[in-house]
């Protein structure tokens, strides 16, 4: 569980904050290699009542640099991180999991292998996401939405993310915009908007 960082303790960060808070739990805790993890702690969260889709973030070994952010919603966080060490050439048009692979072979100038490898090497953190909203969609959008402040260079700005979904300070999910700012929490639910539900809707 060390590398697990729960709702409850970051939803109310700011997102000014939040890299700052993320490097101290990183060195307070013993955050192993992904790849000298045994199947019962990446297996953690289905021993548990706790949701097992969210952010994951992968960090340097020896810090500071957080290198990449993404999201799940459909896997769980085991199944997510175990795609993403795929060595295969993409198939064009197709979906492709091991995403974070490629963009390391593109950047480092490295074969998809070593870019396992050096996948293999980095610490993760996981953000579960409680499923507290009024609808799946809902849970989906922010889910996303929160990926996407962690994205932001006024935030985490990881190193191996797209840049374009990086440097505005905002962002459109599903026709709706989102502004960035360092006062916003992260978890803020207050403005996330789906097809037919808002939060207003939320115990009407």
């Amino acid at each position: 569980m060390e590398h697990v960082w729960l709702y409850d303790e970051w939803q109310g960060l700011q997102l000014g904050d939040v890299y700052d808070k993320l490097w101290e739990l990183s060195f307070k805790r013993n955050l192993k290699p992904m790849g000298e993890m045994t199947v019962s702690e990446m297996c953690c969260l289905a021993k548990r009542p706790w949701s097992p889709v969210g952010i994951y973030l992968f960090l340097e070994p020896g810090g500071p640099d957080v290198n990449y952010v993404g999201k799940t919603h459909g896997r769980s966080f085991q199944e997510r991180m175990l795609s993403h060490l795929d060595h295969r050439t993409p198939i064009p048009g197709s979906p492709h999991l091991a995403q974070f692979v490629q963009s390391l072979v593109k950047r480092e100038h490295i074969t998809a292998a070593e870019a396992v490898c050096r996948v293999m090497s980095m610490k993760m953190i996981w953000m579960p996401i409680p499923d507290a909203g009024p609808s799946s969609a809902f849970h989906k959008t922010l889910i996303a939405a929160i990926e996407r402040r962690l994205l932001w260079h006024g935030c985490l700005d990881p190193k191996f993310n797209s840049q374009r979904v990086k440097h505005n300070d905002y962002f459109t999910l599903k026709g709706s915009r989102y502004q960035l700012s360092p006062e916003q929490t992260l978890g803020d639910m207050s403005n996330i908007v789906v097809p037919e539900v808002t939060v207003a809707a939320i115990g009407a």
